[in-house]
């Protein structure tokens, strides 16, 4: 799953956004995660058009920023560490300061528009898991399929594969999950 994709979830039962993710393990590997690191915050002419889309969506409240703030990276990589501190200082600064026009945006924060789009774009979660702290209800990345978000109802949720999920990544799931987790909690 690329961070991106946080943007437009929902809870399926209640409609809730943005939601929780909590990243525990990426698909991207480690050597490339460092690179995208390190080029981050030095705008590539190569990616020209999509600082513009991002752009776009920014100002036109396309990208949540709120979604972006509810990342917990648990992954014990450091370049996906730093590039999220990044990530976030430039929504701190789109917060405080006015940015609502694409212009302005592309002309002022080309940086912040690459450590953005790189985050969003260019590394992958392979497991993770979230949450809506509406409802309560837990979703697996990469459970079933890699990558892949599974926001499946709870009738159609496979209590054994989703038991072992819960296992495997006990010791950094969120106590609401271990607790009072829907449909199914330790």
């Amino acid at each position: 799953m690329k961070p991106w994709l946080l943007n437009i979830l929902a809870c399926p039962i209640d409609k809730h956004h943005p939601l929780e993710a909590y990243f525990y393990s990426w698909e991207t590997p480690a050597d490339e995660l460092a690179k995208i690191n390190s080029d981050a915050g030095n705008p590539n002419a190569v990616f020209k058009k999509q600082y513009g889309h991002l752009a776009k969506q920014i100002a036109d409240d396309t990208i949540s920023l709120d979604a972006l703030k509810e990342i917990r990276d648990q992954t014990d990589s450091m370049p996906t560490a730093e590039l999220y501190i990044d990530v976030n200082k430039f929504i701190e600064r789109l917060v405080l300061e006015d940015y609502k026009s694409e212009e302005k945006l592309l002309s002022r924060y080309p940086e912040g528009l690459d450590i953005l789009y790189r985050y969003l774009n260019l590394v992958e979660v392979e497991e993770g898991l979230i949450r809506c702290p509406k409802c309560d209800r837990w979703y697996p990345i990469g459970s079933a399929v890699e990558t892949i978000p599974e926001l499946m109802p709870d009738d159609l949720r496979e209590e054994e594969r989703d038991m072992e999920f819960l296992k495997k990544w006990e010791s950094k799931l969120p106590d609401e999950v271990k607790t009072k987790g829907k449909p199914f909690s330790l």
